[in-house]
């Protein structure tokens, strides 16, 4: 059996990944030239949070529900709220809220290599001219790079269904970094243990000498079996990006809370440090 994100969709985790996305795109268009988003696990794109799939965990609650009702929405929040809200009920995953924010010049390439999840796929946003869709597996969409348009973000989010998913995003970077050396490339990850976590961190540091910044989000929780936090490593980030978007992370973790610990974490290096 293959991941299925219906099934946590909307959770906390994708409301921290999805602020983060929408506001390095929004940096991105900054500049009037043209940008392109590769997002290496692309998914169905759009999920119903009212089927059994959702229904069943009930993750979305303590995530996009959440917002529903919050006040004093920091700016980065406010703005993917809106984005989310133009769907009509339904979540979009990162592919649909790339061309959410993408302009008449940008472009969003999107990578599925699950048959059935890649028609869903195709259904929700092939008919979208901005659109690239690609059914291949996202560890070889480094061949897609660079880009045309020489600007843009690679989303490496894999479901971490492999032992060796870390390894396998750092051969990927080690790639996708060499063909498209000025773009940004950021990188989501479940933080089982903060050792871990750590690791990875100063791995990408020494394999990618450059400026990176990584940001966790930690929802307290204190169930068994359940994600507790996760993480957004970004490789080459905007200028100023990472303190925009760290009043955010500060609201989320407050708003999202499920116990006490609840924290937002936000590390910083320059390309000396590596």
């Amino acid at each position: 059996m293959h991941y299925q994100h219906r099934y946590h969709a909307g959770n906390f985790a994708d409301v921290f990944k999805h602020v983060l996305l929408c506001g390095l795109l929004r940096a991105l268009s900054r500049k009037d030239k043209p940008w392109r988003l590769l997002d290496t696990h692309a998914g169905s794109g759009l999920y119903d949070l009212g089927d059994e799939a959702a229904e069943r965990t009930g993750e979305y609650r303590d995530g996009i529900g959440r917002l529903a009702n919050a006040t004093g929405l920091p700016a980065p929040v406010r703005d993917y709220l809106e984005l989310v809200r133009g769907f009509g009920g339904r979540y979009p995953g990162s592919p649909l809220l790339g061309l959410a924010c993408a302009r008449e010049q940008d472009r969003v390439a999107a990578c599925e290599k699950v048959p059935a999840v890649f028609a869903q796929l195709k259904a929700h946003a092939g008919g979208d001219p901005r659109a690239q869709l690609h059914q291949r597996d996202g560890y070889e969409s480094h061949a897609l790079l660079p880009p045309p348009e020489k600007r843009g973000l690679v989303l490496v989010d894999p479901p971490f269904e492999r032992p060796d998913e870390f390894d396998a995003i750092s051969a990927y970077l080690k790639k996708a970094s060499a063909r498209f050396a000025g773009g940004v490339h950021a990188v989501w990850y479940p933080v089982k243990n903060r050792h871990e976590a750590d690791r990875f961190r100063r791995r990408l540091m020494r394999e990618h000498p450059r400026s990176g910044v990584d940001l966790q989000l930690h929802n307290g929780a204190e169930a068994e079996g359940q994600m507790r936090a996760c993480g957004l490593c970004v490789l080459n980030p905007p200028y100023g990006w990472a303190s925009e978007m760290e009043p955010a992370l500060r609201w989320l973790a407050r708003e999202l809370a499920q116990g006490p610990r609840a924290e937002h974490l936000v590390e910083a290096w320059e390309a000396a440090a590596a």
